[in-house]
Order: C-alpha cells, then sequence, then structure tokens
C-alpha cells in the first residue's frame, strides 16, 4: 500500500473513531447516563502500535503490554467542549471499571433470566 493512501487510512480511522467517541458521548450525557459508558483508549499511539494490519509476534506482544498499561490508566471521558479526553474523578482505573461493568452486566443477565417465562424454575 502506498504512503499516500496509508495516511489517507489512517486519517479516515482516527476521525471516525472521534467521530463516534464524541457522539456517543453527548448521548449518554445527554441522558444523565454517563456512568453507562466506557470507552478505553489511547490516542498517544503511532507507528506500527497504532497499525491494525502489523500482527507480528514482536508487534502483538508489544499491543499487550499496551493493553495492560491501558487497564492501570484512570478512566476517561471527552470533555464535549475542548474535544479532550480528561480523567474521571472517584472513577478508579480502567480495569475497575471493566470488572463493575462485567458485575453490572452478570447481574442484569441474571435478573432478566428469572423473569424470562422461557426460564425453568425450579419449585424444589
Amino acid at each position: 500500500m502506498g504512503v499516500r493512501l496509508r495516511w489517507w487510512m489512517s486519517s479516515l480511522d482516527l476521525a471516525s473513531a472521534d467521530m463516534v467517541d464524541f457522539h456517543i458521548s453527548v448521548v449518554f450525557q445527554a441522558l444523565h447516563s454517563e456512568d453507562n459508558y466506557l470507552r478505553i483508549q489511547d490516542d498517544t499511539l503511532s507507528g506500527t502500535d497504532a497499525c491494525v494490519d502489523v500482527s507480528t509476534k514482536a508487534n502483538l506482544d508489544k499491543l499487550v503490554k499496551i493493553g495492560e498499561s491501558l487497564l492501570k490508566k484512570p478512566v476517561s471521558r471527552v470533555n464535549l467542549e475542548t474535544g479532550l479526553s480528561e480523567p474521571v474523578k472517584a472513577c478508579g482505573t480502567n480495569e475497575e471499571a471493566l470488572k463493575k461493568f462485567a458485575k453490572l452486566l452478570s447481574d442484569e443477565r441474571r435478573l432478566r433470566q428469572l423473569a424470562s417465562p422461557l426460564t425453568i424454575k425450579s419449585s424444589k
């Protein structure tokens, strides 16, 4: 792939991610549901770290380390006035937030299963 085409595709990818983040943030904030939205990303990646088509063992190992590092960072959200990502006070780390979401989803699934007429309920 030529350098120009790769740059253009990378630009579109970044613009698309920024637009999704901004619009979803607007919706969740308008609904006063910010706590129900978590997006973990690193806008500082560059070179092969930011490429989705480099699947060498070395790059994949590096991406695992980047992911582990992201888990330790504080939860952040897009400031709708500046468009910049900012840490959210009293939300903890991304790892803690993911665990919270996993429990929330698990509890919600369990409640829906209990309320479902398709669920076989044991009376014994």
